[in-house]
């Protein structure tokens, strides 16, 4: 699988939730990812134009599962773990 440039969000509510979009969507227009998780009602700009790797492992994610998202529905909710 190639490399995705995506935008992360962190949840302001819980620091440990992120958010994934392809580079360049806003989250403002996303309704789905907090009608499953109210954390991702309210983002903050974590890191842009993030040069994501599916096949690069990233410690606490499960990469190939974020990838598989942003290709299929647009965007990927994930918690980092300690």
């Amino acid at each position: 699988m190639r490399q995705l440039t995506v935008d992360l969000y962190q949840s302001t509510t819980d620091p440990d939730k992120f958010l994934a979009l392809p580079e360049g969507a806003d989250p403002a227009d996303l309704t789905a990812p907090m009608l499953f998780d109210g954390d991702y009602g309210q983002v903050a700009c974590y890191r842009k134009g993030f040069q994501f790797d599916p096949e690069e492992s990233y410690s606490g994610v499960n990469a190939a599962k974020i990838a598989a998202d942003i290709l299929t529905v647009k965007w990927a909710m994930y918690r980092r773990v300690h």
